[in-house]
């Protein structure tokens, strides 16, 4: 018996491959198994896996959508300074958990791509090295997190008795980064594989551990302890708990994509999860530009935020009426965007370049036409929509006004989001990190500012600014994937240690 490494090119229809240890044998990690032929799919095969990967993609993001109101339920209720130490504290810790993301981005990318290209043993890779730099980075965070928290919500903006409930609150979340790392790389290598449903399902039962433990540690409810608002920080805490065991837990069964299968039967064995350099730099190719962006976009919107309060709470209410119902009402899109990574991973990795573009061009028609469909119902409900938020008739107003003004940008806005997931499935996030920072800072600012408070069309106007940059951000990214640079550059991680029968 003697190690190899199996090439990059390593054939994909003809080769078997020998993992494990011990002779061939039913069940045993050491069987050999012949590389499966890629399969042609039909346009009606293909636009079913498009949905199917969506779907699941969507309900998780509702219910954690639904998670987050339940949160701010409980926290308000312990009274105003409860509420908002925490909502300072969470704005600190999304900060955080946006580097954690990158975890999740980097996994899925490589994941796709092997198992597009039939090769379990770079999945299986992917999927370990996704876990142990991310348990690496969340230890780094917490432990960082931990000694800056209180110069964090400082930063904030929190002082007195608020930021004493804030420190407490963040210094407890922190102590959870570990295992919502570990759901977070494990959920990325499944959508890579081509599961969304498990990590849907998983998120359900973790969401429903949120909102009870968070209650009864809040409240000393069904013998609990009365935590206040550290109870609420636990509960979330040990949903997180649950959920990393629950995600690991799902790697161990039968029916898990052979590549990032977990136990003896998997294509590394046990083995696997020593630290690799040259994956890491995958990772990190991969994540940081992704993670540039959205530290970018939030403090953007901070900017924006401030733009819009120099015109005063009613435009400001009305913004987060008109922004908060627009974020629900595209997560179809984001669902479609997720899975068109995932897809165009996949096809990508097979070598199947006609998918991956097939893939991404029903996933803009399903985007576009689903945004179409909510730009009616902005058109037609705005004034309705907004008047379930607040009874003040100026807010109401100034919201619709809002509503109407998204209604041209809606459709690019979602072939923004299905473009930008498929250049990620290629590897490629550093064009989407440019274009998302170029069109934010020097289009949507000026562009809000302008409209908004020199002209004087208040939200409309700042929404105008969103608007033209989507026009604009998609016509770079289309530019970008049209050219097919793309096609000849792909993200495979390096040659993973593999034990050959002799």
């Amino acid at each position: 018996m003697s190690i190899a490494t199996l090439p990059d090119d390593a054939p994909s229809s003809s080769a078997v491959e020998f993992v494990g240890n011990g002779p061939p044998s039913a069940g045993h990690a050491g069987i050999a198994r012949e590389a499966e032929v890629p399969v042609v799919m039909t346009g009606g095969e293909l636009r079913r896996d498009v949905i199917r990967l969506a779907w699941p993609v969507v309900v998780e993001q509702l219910l954690s959508t639904a998670v987050s109101i339940a949160d701010v339920a409980i926290t308000g209720r312990l009274g105003t300074i409860a509420l908002a130490g925490s909502g300072v504290a969470l704005q600190v810790f999304f900060v955080v958990l946006s580097g954690l993301m990158s975890v999740g981005i980097g996994t899925t990318v490589l994941v796709a791509q092997a198992t597009g290209a039939r090769t379990p043993v770079r999945a299986a890779g992917a999927l370990r090295q996704g876990v142990v730099f991310g348990g690496v980075l969340s230890i780094i965070l917490t432990i960082v997190g931990i000694a800056l928290a209180g110069p964090a919500v400082a930063l904030g903006g929190a002082t007195g008795e608020v930021a004493d409930t804030a420190t407490s609150f963040l210094l407890v979340s922190m102590l959870g980064l570990a295992p919502l790392t570990i759901q977070i790389a494990v959920g990325g290598a499944m959508r890579g594989a081509g599961d969304t449903r498990t990590p849907m399902i998983a998120g359900a039962i973790v969401n429903v551990i949120n909102i009870v433990g968070a209650w009864a540690l809040a409240f000393g409810a069904w013998g609990a302890p009365d935590l206040g608002i550290v109870g609420a920080a636990w509960g979330g805490n040990i949903a997180r708990l649950v959920g990393a065991v629950l995600m690991v837990a799902a790697l161990f069964r039968a029916s898990t994509p052979n590549g990032i299968r977990l136990g003896k039967s998997a294509p590394l064995g046990h083995s696997g999860w020593k630290p690799n350099l040259d994956i890491g730099r995958q990772f990190l190719t991969l994540s940081l530009p992704a993670v540039i962006e959205q530290l970018s976009f939030s403090l953007l919107f901070l900017v924006f935020g401030r733009i819009l309060l120099s015109l005063g709470t009613t435009v400001l209410g009305a913004q987060r009426i008109a922004f908060g119902t627009g974020a629900l009402a595209w997560l179809p899109a984001i669902g479609l965007m997720i899975a068109t990574t995932s897809l165009v991973g996949q096809a990508v990795g097979a070598k199947d370049l006609v998918r991956a573009t097939a893939v991404t061009r029903f996933a803009q028609q399903l985007a576009a036409g689903w945004m179409v469909i909510v730009g009616v119902l902005f058109g037609l409900f705005g004034s309705a929509i907004a008047g379930a938020y607040t009874t003040d008739p100026a807010t109401i107003e100034e919201a619709a006004r809002g509503f109407y003004a998204f209604i041209p940008g809606m459709p690019i806005i979602g072939l923004g989001f299905v473009m930008g997931g498929a250049l990620r499935g290629v590897g490629d996030t550093r064009f989407p990190m440019i274009t998302s920072i170029v069109t934010g800072w020097f289009i949507i600012l000026p562009v809000a500012w302008v409209c908004a408070a020199v002209l004087g069309w208040g939200l409309a106007g700042a929404v105008a600014g969103f608007g033209v940059s989507s026009l604009v951000n998609y016509a770079a990214l289309w530019w970008r994937f049209s050219t097919g640079g793309w096609q000849n550059r792909t993200v495979g991680i390096p040659p993973m240690p593999a034990v050959v029968l002799e």
